[in-house]
């Protein structure tokens, strides 16, 4: 019996890892692909001399015909400057999708690490949502025409300060941001901070349905807390995937590599947190929570 259930392991992290890479090989394919395609215009198109071997001035002088050539044609400069901006960009996505699976492999082989730091929360929302902001404008002004999203953060106490990962809790916070985007089908997203002490059963500053899965999560520990939720007005959560939502590779997007959320649930659980997803109540939609020890 103990064989039978060791082959049964074996065969389901052979699985695991054929999924894993046959994701992750999808999602790198993507944004090399439409670099090497950018790469190839301006050599075929708009500057080939840059890809001519000869003596550097004479191909000094041939890029700077090319380029007075492409300047005096506004529709090809501006086709020019679209594949750079997208080089850029698809050159940020393969970043972050190595990151990913660097940050996965460390978190497998528990060599996640923490830099802890002492930082305004508030104020790094604030940077993560204008950094949202600023992607969507950028994506926008080249023609991908984003939905507008409007997201509202109005801190009810400021500054709070935490110890924590500065970097890590960005990622999070970013991650679930974007998550409620993709689902939230242009439809507003709203973020709450909360403080409350978790003093057995008195918990100050927190009054809303998030309490019961705080005051389970986090036990009776006399800690002072920040209970952080992101709410959204999309379709919400597939009933099949919610209970392994937290799970690698689980997602309903044809895009991404299913690491996101697993990463942020070992980020929070790493910084002594809990993190949960549950479908609002009385209207459409979602809400993605987590909980910190404010100095842990």
């Amino acid at each position: 019996k103990e064989l039978i259930v060791a082959n049964e392991q074996i065969r389901q992290l052979v699985l695991s890892q054929k999924e894993f890479i046959d994701i992750t090989a999808h999602e790198l394919r993507t944004p090399i692909q439409a670099i090497s395609g950018n790469f190839e215009l301006i050599k075929m198109t708009y500057v080939p001399s840059l890809f001519q071997v000869s003596s550097n001035r004479q191909n000094s002088n041939n890029i700077d015909k090319d380029f007075e050539i492409l300047f005096k044609d506004k529709n090809r400069l501006n086709d020019f400057a679209f594949g750079l901006v997208s080089t850029y960009r698809n050159a940020q996505r393969l970043e972050k999708l190595v990151n990913v699976i660097l940050v996965a492999s460390r978190i497998e082989s528990n060599r996640l690490e923490l830099h802890k730091e002492s930082f305004n929360l508030n104020e790094e929302i604030q940077n993560v949502i204008k950094d949202v902001h600023n992607k969507i404008d950028l994506s926008s002004h080249h023609g991908d025409s984003p939905p507008s999203i409007d997201i509202v953060f109005e801190p009810k106490e400021d500054p709070i300060t935490i110890f924590a990962d500065k970097i890590r809790i960005f990622e999070v916070i970013s991650n679930l941001i974007n998550n409620a985007i993709t689902f939230s089908n242009g439809e507003s997203i709203t973020i709450s901070v909360k403080k409350f002490q978790n003093n057995e059963n008195e918990m100050n500053h927190v009054k809303d349905d998030d309490l019961v899965y705080v005051e389970r999560d986090i036990g009776k520990k006399k800690d002072e807390c920040v209970l952080i939720s992101i709410k959204d007005k999309g379709k919400g959560i597939d009933k099949e995937i919610l209970p392994r939502l937290f799970n690698k590779f689980v997602t309903k997007s044809d895009q991404g590599t299913g690491l996101g959320l697993f990463i942020a649930k070992n980020i929070i659980e790493a910084h002594g947190g809990r993190i949960w997803a549950q479908n609002n109540k009385n209207e459409k939609g979602a809400t993605f929570s987590f909980s910190l020890p404010i100095n842990k």
